[in-house]
């Protein structure tokens, strides 16, 4: 048996630290310390659904090749495109996504990841109003207050809770004792049965998360009375309590999820959201409020990092003679206006996650797709390619959900001699390089 490791696990945004990996020989394994969705990413090695070799599309079925030909056909499709957009990336490492950039200004293409329409946004708008974002360690130490909107701690990222609300810090030497949670959300999900009795719940009617905002915005700014009613499906009392939190705490995280990103009726609950922040943080001199965004996918925020070290923009980035250029164009309305001949998908399931308008459109034009699983993109793909598990079969960096880097490692050898992403798109590269692509 070999040496016991430690390891950081890729299996959501936490990017837990402290996985044990106990190598029992070549292809078996024990995993001490993962959740169920870190335990999965380690299943997925041997799983039914890996992508093992190359495939092309030929009369409309994939047939399996070799790697020579399917590298060929990949380089022919680009060569051929004159408007190429390239997405994904956000399970891959910071290595592979500083590689895609280069081969989107390569090609003079668009390339955006799966934050533009989560992560990012929130990155993006708390900046323009100097609201801060927090780290992990921070939390844990500071925190008094936790609040869950739109955001199923339990079921996304199942250890989240127990590093944040039943940890002590440094501050927070009483642990869950001291701690409130708070979870905003329109049905009871599974983070729901954590609440203790301090704890605070709050079942808002579906697409009325704004009207809420509005009337806790009209009473920090204003001091208007309560309704008798309450809002939003919420009762006085629960209100009054919620203010008394927000009012009164000393460090107040909210932990901003995919329920609150979706626009309704009156208006952008983001923004709405945001703006009530900066007003609390104006008024409460003794305290204060901080945001994260929760993304899925483990490296959702390393390419908001690079994309912004690289070229000074971290979305909807656009190349024109190698050069970056000004677009108000996004991933989606790229492909809704059809202002693309080819697509290059990297390490998501893109068909399955874009609305069935967007999908359909989507595969009008070929697609060329590097994943090490199969998908719903697998399935209409032209072109596929497979790679590495980053994490498992080869190393890289990654930025956690709060931006603080961690550097995933390799525990064993892919199977088939499999490329990493970085190791496949500088491969192709080099390729084009050899045939002058998009020469100016």
């Amino acid at each position: 048996m070999n040496e016991d490791k430690r390891v950081p696990c890729s299996g959501c945004s936490l990017l837990c630290d402290d996985i044990i990996v106990i190598e029992k020989d070549k292809s078996n394994y024990d995993i001490i310390g993962a959740c169920l969705k870190g335990i999965q990413k380690f299943e997925q090695r041997n799983s039914k659904n890996r992508i093992l070799s190359p495939y092309i599309r030929q009369n409309n079925e994939l047939v399996k090749v070799e790697w020579d030909e399917a590298i060929k056909k990949t380089i022919k499709l680009i060569k051929g495109s004159l408007n190429p957009i390239l997405y994904g990336f956000s399970t891959t490492s910071c290595e592979t996504q500083l590689k895609a950039i280069k081969l989107a200004q390569k090609i003079n293409g668009f390339i955006d990841s799966n934050s533009t329409i989560c992560q990012g946004k929130v990155l993006n708008s708390a900046k323009k109003k100097g609201i801060t974002t927090i780290t992990l360690t921070e939390i844990i130490n500071k925190s008094d207050v936790i609040i869950l909107w739109g955001f199923n701690a339990v079921e996304s990222i199942p250890r989240l809770l127990s590093k944040v609300l039943f940890s002590r810090g440094k501050f927070r030497l009483t642990g869950r004792e001291i701690k409130t949670l708070i979870i905003i959300d329109t049905y009871k999900n599974a983070s729901f049965k954590v609440l203790g009795t301090k704890d605070l719940a709050l079942i808002v009617e579906p697409d009325k998360d704004i009207d809420l905002i509005k009337i806790l915005k009209k009473i920090c700014k204003n001091n208007i009375k309560l309704p008798n009613e309450g809002t939003a499906g919420i009762d006085k009392e629960d209100i009054k309590r919620f203010i008394t939190y927000l009012l009164n705490s000393e460090n107040i995280v909210i932990f901003i999820g995919q329920g609150l990103l979706k626009i309704q009726k009156d208006g952008n609950p983001l923004e709405k959201l945001l703006d009530l922040i900066d007003i609390i943080n104006n008024k409460n001199k003794n305290g204060r409020i901080s945001t994260v965004m929760m993304g899925g996918h483990y490296n959702m925020a390393g390419f908001e990092h690079i994309a912004l070290s690289y070229i000074g923009k971290n979305q909807n980035i656009q190349f024109q003679n190698r050069k970056l250029i000004q677009t108000k164009m996004n991933i989606i309305s790229k492909i809704k206006e059809r202002d693309f001949d080819l697509s290059i998908i990297v390490g998501t399931d893109a068909i399955s996650h874009f609305p069935s308008e967007i999908s359909k459109i989507l595969t009008s034009r070929p697609i060329i797709l590097i994943d090490n699983r199969k998908s719903g993109t697998y399935f209409v793909a032209d072109i596929v390619l497979p790679t590495a598990i980053t994490g498992i079969e080869s190393e890289g960096l990654a930025f956690r959900f709060d931006h603080v880097p961690i550097k995933l490692k390799k525990i064993m050898n892919p199977p088939n001699d499999i490329p990493n992403d970085e190791e496949l798109l500088d491969k192709i590269i080099s390729k084009l390089d050899k045939n002058n692509v998009n020469s100016d």
